[in-house]
């Protein structure tokens, strides 16, 4: 028994026929003037009276292709800067319409008939008509909608992932180690200002009455400094960059692994070796200071580096839910 899933074709498209044109001897300026007039970011080039399509330009390669560097609109013409895509016809399959979009990034793709020009589709026209060639098995919990469920599990996780392990220990509601501040005087280089605990946080020691950046303690220190900067930064680029692949993955936009992976998994590699030079810091300072770990830090930062995993192997945790509701399934033997 095979199941197969229901082709779309163009034609089962609504076609927008009310699209512009614009001749292929025209200049960027008149571009730019009838999508103002027309009220439309994107025209048809034709070329001359044989009314054959040479591409498509939009008000974005207007802007990247001509007046960000600085050409001048009056005398370019319309062909140094639209797109080339091949035509789609009414029996061309909806994939592969969406295919030709999404390769080029571009918005819109001519649909011609009998070798004249009907009518344009958009790639949101074609993303509602796309089925998912293939069911999602893997995973543990069952969805309706794994892809929308991975977003928001994956947003969720990378939203605190980050509060936890790193803006919490920013701003000092807990730290990595602790200690009597009477027995770091010498390995802080300060004198008994009070009593209590010095809490060594991100970016500095923190007690009472105290607060030494790590750049004033010493060398392995700054290395300690400069790493807990990047843990900030990749940080904040890894929550983005789970949040923009998983979005992604609802429009089924291919997203590197560079994105995907390595980006956020930086954000593991610098917690955990983050607790390392610590250890290491500690372990070389003379003479050895009298300090614990701080275990709700260390939880948390074990916690959020879970957090991070959970989201970059988001594709683990859901699966699609078996229901009777296929109606585009066609079952054939």
């Amino acid at each position: 028994m095979v199941l197969t899933k229901k082709e779309y074709y163009v034609r089962d498209l609504v076609i927008d026929d009310e699209y512009g044109i614009i001749d292929s001897k025209a200049t960027i300026q008149d571009a730019a003037k009838k999508m103002k007039e027309l009220g439309v970011p994107d025209l048809v080039v034709l070329k001359d009276e044989k009314q054959e399509v040479l591409g498509v330009i939009a008000d974005f390669d207007i802007v990247q292709n001509v007046v960000a560097e600085g050409k001048n609109v009056k005398t370019e013409n319309v062909i140094t800067a639209m797109y080339n895509i091949e035509s789609v016809s009414l029996d061309t399959p909806v994939t592969e319409a969406f295919a030709r979009m999404r390769d080029l990034n571009a918005n819109v793709v001519p649909v011609v008939e009998g070798g004249k020009l009907i009518g344009v589709c958009t790639i949101q026209d074609c993303w509602s008509y796309i089925p998912d060639q293939n069911v999602d098995e893997i995973g543990l919990i069952p969805v309706r909608n794994t892809r929308v469920a991975e977003f928001w599990f994956a947003s969720v996780c990378a939203i605190l992932a980050l509060t936890l392990g790193v803006i919490l220990p920013l701003v000092g509601v807990y730290g990595f180690f602790t200690g009597d501040q009477a027995d770091l005087l010498s390995l802080l280089g300060i004198g008994l200002v009070g009593g209590g605990k010095i809490s060594f946080n991100l970016f500095e020691a923190r007690g009472l009455s105290i607060i030494v950046p790590f750049l004033e303690i010493g060398p392995i220190w700054v290395v300690i400094e400069i790493f807990s900067i990047l843990l900030l930064i990749f940080g904040i680029i890894g929550l983005f960059s789970i949040i923009y692949t998983s979005f992604s993955d609802t429009r089924q936009i291919k997203t590197g692994r560079i994105v995907r992976t390595i980006i956020p998994g930086l954000i593991v590699f610098f917690m955990a070796f983050e607790w390392i030079l610590f250890g290491i810091a500690f372990a070389i300072a003379t003479p050895p200071p009298n300090i614990a770990i701080d275990s709700i830090g260390l939880v948390m930062s074990i916690l959020s580096m879970i957090l991070v995993l959970l989201a970059i192997y988001r594709d683990y945790v859901f699966k699609e839910k078996e229901t009777t509701e296929h109606a585009d399934l066609e079952v054939s033997s």
